[in-house]
Order: structure tokens, then sequence, then C-alpha cells
């Protein structure tokens, strides 16, 4: 059977409920035709499935209320200012809304790259609206193109990589025991100021999953930019996020997840940041980070990553509007 005739996957639609105060709905250009991307079944009286054939439209709109974003920050250990005592979103807030609805809504996908550009700030209270558009790049490998509007101007814009989980791929459950209910109460804290019930993360098929969502990961970097720039911080630009075939962080270690940096070639205009993210001995993911010039980071001559390698490609991105950190 084609792609288009047979579905590449389908979610349970009361994924939805996870999300307590934003609306999201999917939409579909060949709706009306003899071969929709999209359709619905009702498999019994509890249970409708969505069943995904072609390329489809999300439409995902949220507003975020200052008291969230105090949440937000303690959480990800973000020191700037503005954040709490101005009316600015944090950067990485916007990053974990366009993230871990992914995650919840599709956990049969594996997001394996990440790359984010700033073009504004988003404001408290404002409503604001992702559209991602999905096409599928194989029956394996799929792309997300993400815009993120507010006020009818593009904030920033993202492209997302990922590809389907293979069906005999073993899972490593985590024993509750393990889990270090510090960095436990962290992370629903993180989902309580995203306004999403933790529990539809957590809860996987036949087991708990009791590792730190790719949201969360991505939103540390920014944070700790912050704390290790001079002043308040810097604006950040782009971020992109590497997270390869490296599995999930457990949440079991004593301290969370740390973020390494090191700047990169020396610039006058801006700040190319690279990126780790380590839990103990262990390295599992890298990424690099595009700052305005504000202030130098300590320890700039430590190095982090001896091979970013081709990971990134040049400076071909680097220049543009920024939004704060």
């Amino acid at each position: 059977m084609t792609m288009l005739e047979s579905p590449l996957f389908s979610i349970p639609m009361r994924r939805l409920d996870a999300f307590l105060t934003d609306k999201i709905c999917f939409r579909d250009a060949k709706a009306r035709t003899s071969r929709p991307a999209l359709k619905l079944e009702n498999v019994n009286a509890s249970e409708c499935r969505l069943h995904i054939r072609d390329k489809f439209l999300i439409k995902h709109e949220y507003k975020i209320h200052k008291q969230h974003g105090e949440i937000f920050v303690d959480v990800t250990n973000d020191n700037n200012i503005i954040h709490r005592k101005g009316n600015i979103v944090p950067g990485a807030m916007t990053i974990s809304k366009i993230i871990l609805p992914l995650e919840i809504l599709f956990p049969e996908i594996e997001i394996s790259s990440v790359n984010i550009k700033f073009t504004g700030s988003a404001f408290y209270g404002d409503r604001t609206c992702n559209l991602m558009l999905w096409q599928f790049v194989s029956n394996d490998y799929i792309q997300i193109e993400a815009k993120t509007y507010q006020h009818e101007r593009v904030i920033a814009s993202t492209i997302i990589l990922g590809r389907f989980k293979k069906a005999n791929k073993q899972v490593k459950e985590i024993d509750e025991s393990l889990v270090n209910k510090k960095c436990l109460s962290r992370v629903h804290a993180y989902f309580e100021s995203l306004s999403v019930q933790s529990d539809f993360y957590i809860q996987k098929d036949g087991y708990k999953d009791y590792t730190y969502p790719l949201a969360f990961i991505a939103s540390l970097p920014s944070g700790e930019i912050v704390n290790q720039l001079s002043g308040q911080g810097g604006m950040l630009n782009i971020l992109r996020m590497d997270f390869g075939n490296y599995e999930r962080i457990p949440i079991t270690g004593d301290k969370g997840p740390e973020v390494k940096l090191a700047r990169a070639k020396k610039r006058n205009t801006f700040n190319k940041i690279l990126t780790e993210v380590a839990e103990g001995l262990v390295t599992y993911y890298r990424g690099l980070a595009i700052v305005n010039p504000i202030a130098k980071i300590y320890n700039s001559s430590e190095p982090v990553i001896d091979a970013v390698n081709n990971l990134m490609d040049a400076d071909t991105q680097e220049n543009g509007s920024v939004a704060p950190t």
C-alpha cells in the first residue's frame, strides 16, 4: 500500500487532555479530497484515534502568564531579571512550547535535532500561536517546520528533524526507587509552568518514563548562558540542539543535567557558544547558541567540545534579529 493509503502512525486523541489551557487543532489540506492526510476513527466508546497518512498542519494557541514564567525561570535557573521584573517571556519557554507538545502527542517520534531562530520577543499574557507543518521525508523520517506568532508577527522559526522509533527497540525502564525525588519535583514544576499535566509524559504504554523531556533539556542552555555572562545576560538569536542517537537522561543522578559552555572563535559582533549537556560523567547532547556580545563567558578558554565538527554548519544563519534569553 502507498504512503497515502496506509497510515504512517496514529495517536489517541485523549493525549490532547494533557494541555490544560492550550488550544491544539489539526489541519489537513486534503481533508475534502478522496485521499485525506488525516482520518479520525472512533475505536470504541472511550477511544478515538487520529490516523496520519501524509503531511499536515498543527495549530497550537496558548498564553503564558507572568506567574508561570516566574516558575519556569526558577526551574531552569535563569537569573535574567527581565523575566521577573519585566514582561518578557523567556526564550527557553517559547522553545519548550514548541518541543513539549510533540513529546506528549507523538511519543512514537524520536526527535534528533532542533534548530530555532528568534526574530522577536514574546510578552506575558498575549496570545501566541505555533503553526507546525509536518512533512514526511520517508516512511521513517520526518521534518517539522514551525513558525511562532504573536500579534501577527513572527517571533521564532524552527526546524525539527526526527524519525519513528524502531518497533523492536527495547525500552530501559527505570526503577522508581532509583529516581531522584528532588529532580523529579523539578520536572513536575517545569510541566506546571507550561500548563501541561506531567502524567501524560511519564505514563507510557505499560511503564513509567522517568527520563528528562528533551524540551526540558533544550531549555537549560539559555539560563546557563545568562548565568555565565556578566551583567544580565545576552540576546538569544539561534539555538541548535543535536540529540543524535543518545538515550534520554534518566532522573536518577545526584544533581540533574549539567550544561557546559565554551566560546568558539572570538568575534566582535556576536558570541558563538558551544554547549554540552551531561549527567555525571556521561555527555548526552551537544548544541550551539548565538547571542549578542553583551559579555564574555567566564572560563571561555576551557575546551568543552572537541569535535562539534560538522554538526553545525558555518555561520550562514548567524546574523539577524534577536530575542532576550
